[in-house]
């Protein structure tokens, strides 16, 4: 029996959820490898992205084969063209993770491995909280819950904050051998590549709230 359109459209969202937990383990994985600087688990992160592309191409293919057959107007279209961008974030941000990982691998070749505690631990809340607004990103996502969607924003502030207090700390630190700015280099890079996980998370949040009210204005405050 040939699926309806909404079928397809349920089986289209859970393989999203789907590809959102292999994106949520690459974030969780890549942030714990930084800390511990665990070269298994990076190389794990690095290995399995390909899993997340092809989440990526297929579920892409799919809102294409639906659309043509389907011709969905108003909110099912909204829908469908949410999960097209959405998807690419969630692409990104298994990219971003795939990069911390790199990271990970590079710092345990470097003499110098460990970071001022302060740092650490400003590092370490950082992770947490890009976990934390990821988290809630998809599970706005997964029950079309505007409310959760509209609160990210505040998260991602926190994010911010805190980025900018360890580049602060990194840059004010003394220390002019190669290898060492080398190292603050690397540390600031991932700091960035955190923040941005944030941004996207918000981008997901904002699709949420897009298609779930159909308001474009959330995309242009000047509007």
């Amino acid at each position: 029996m040939r699926k309806t359109f909404h079928e397809n459209l349920d089986e289209i969202s859970e393989d999203v959820i789907s590809m959102g937990s292999l994106v949520q383990e690459a974030v969780y994985n890549a942030i714990e490898a930084i800390v511990k600087t665990d070269v298994n688990l990076a190389q794990k992160v690095i290995a399995e992205d390909v899993k997340i592309d092809d989440y990526d191409i297929t579920i892409e293919e799919k809102c294409i084969i639906l659309q043509a057959e389907h011709q969905p107007v108003a909110k099912d279209l909204r829908f469908i063209h949410s999960i097209s961008i959405v998807i690419k974030y969630l692409e990104r941000i298994g990219d971003l993770s795939v990069n911390i990982a790199k990271i990970a691998k590079k710092l345990s070749k470097q003499r110098k491995k460990s970071l001022d505690k302060d740092v650490m631990e400003l590092l370490v809340e950082m992770g947490n909280l890009v976990k934390s607004i990821l988290d809630r990103a998809l599970q706005a996502f997964k029950n079309k819950d505007s409310k959760i969607a509209s609160k990210l924003g505040r998260v991602d502030d926190d994010i911010d904050d805190i980025q900018k207090i360890i580049l602060r700390k990194l840059y004010t630190t003394k220390g002019d051998e190669e290898d060492y700015l080398r190292f603050i280099a690397n540390i600031s890079l991932v700091s960035r590549y955190l923040e941005r996980i944030g941004d996207q998370s918000v981008n997901i949040g904002e699709r949420v709230l897009y298609f779930s009210t159909g308001d474009y204005k959330i995309f242009h405050e000047d509007l």
